[in-house]
């Protein structure tokens, strides 16, 4: 897609806030009751009324908050949201301590959690993934509550929503989303394809001969879009060599949070297909195509735009347009 239309969908969300225009949203009113949700751990999670201070330790949970219109619950989130220019200039448009960044970060990413920090911020609720597992234990057995997350695949993702809405007062909000990308993903799976293509994702950061097997969270989204994961591995995490990149020879390379020079500058893939077609792709903004987040659906419709150009330029920037109004709450 091109830069212009990127520009214009912020652009949007920007004017949109400016002109304190409302969006109209189904938002539950925190009562004094007992709130319940089981999370990625099958663990019941229980808080006596809905939590009003709340640390994300990843940044994918920190936009579950955002999305979910309960930002001012916020009191710590990971360092990266303030490094990360697209997430914090879109953020910002929806929070004036974000935009200051008021908001205190007692983590570098999850695997760094500083737990004397965070106890120190007084949390009702801690939001982090669930390989954190050491920070999850000491967090536990200190009397904070965590909620943790997998991401696993489309299902999960929803539920996962769902249970952090609950946590948060926010549970109508929550359902409202997850209503929305359920009836996307349905009309996707009804559109037929044919001759799909095979899609390469290469992991973030460079990771160029890292992808993601069957059944994993990415195979998910290059499914939804309607083409094929080029890896036939059931393996979450596969290391390959080119010699296999080649035997397998995608039709696209998928980047996100990566750079396309990271792939053009490999020589042992200069004479691959994909690399001479230049048919190497990267999701920008990063923030918009976040796939750990219900924004797996917007990765998928540009993997879709990629791949089929019936589905043109025009038709996704409609969507995107769409999905950004959906997912996020303007101000009054």
């Amino acid at each position: 897609m091109k830069a212009k239309y990127l520009v214009s969908i912020f652009l949007f969300i920007s004017l949109l806030q400016a002109c304190k225009q409302n969006t109209s949203s189904s938002v539950t009113t925190p009562s004094d009751t007992a709130v319940q949700a089981t999370d990625s751990r099958g663990k019941l999670i229980t808080l006596a009324k809905p939590a009003t201070r709340v640390i994300a330790l990843y940044e994918a949970l920190v936009d579950d908050v955002f999305m979910l219109d309960a930002q001012d619950k916020l009191v710590g989130i990971p360092q990266q949201i303030y490094l990360n220019e697209d997430t914090y200039a879109f953020l910002s448009t929806l929070d004036h301590r974000m935009a200051k960044k008021e908001i205190a970060t007692p983590t570098f990413g999850g695997g760094s959690s500083n737990v004397e920090s965070i106890v120190s911020l007084q949390p009702d609720l801690v939001l982090t993934f669930n390989q954190d597992a050491d920070a999850v234990a000491q967090l536990e057995n200190l009397g904070i509550a965590v909620y943790t997350i997998a991401s696993e695949d489309a299902a999960g993702i929803i539920r996962e929503l769902e249970g952090i809405g609950v946590l948060l007062g926010k549970e109508e909000r929550a359902k409202s989303i997850t209503a929305y990308i359920q009836k996307e993903i349905a009309t996707m799976n009804a559109t037929k394809i044919d001759n799909p293509k095979k899609v390469y994702y290469a992991w973030s950061k460079g990771r160029v001969l890292s992808t993601s097997g069957k059944g994993t969270l990415m195979d998910s989204a290059i499914t939804l879009s309607g083409a094929i994961n080029a890896c036939p591995l059931e393996m979450q995490a596969p290391n390959i060599g080119a010699e296999m990149l080649y035997k397998w020879n995608p039709d696209l390379i998928l980047l996100w949070n990566s750079d396309e020079s990271d792939v053009y500058g490999l020589s042992e893939l200069a004479n691959l297909p994909a690399v001479v077609n230049k048919q190497v792709k990267v999701m920008k903004p990063s923030f918009l195509y976040d796939p750990h987040t219900v924004k797996f659906l917007l990765f998928a419709k540009q993997v879709r735009q990629w791949s089929y150009p019936t589905y043109t330029a025009k038709a996704l920037e409609a969507d995107l347009m769409e999905a950004m109004q959906k997912l996020y709450v303007t101000k009054k």
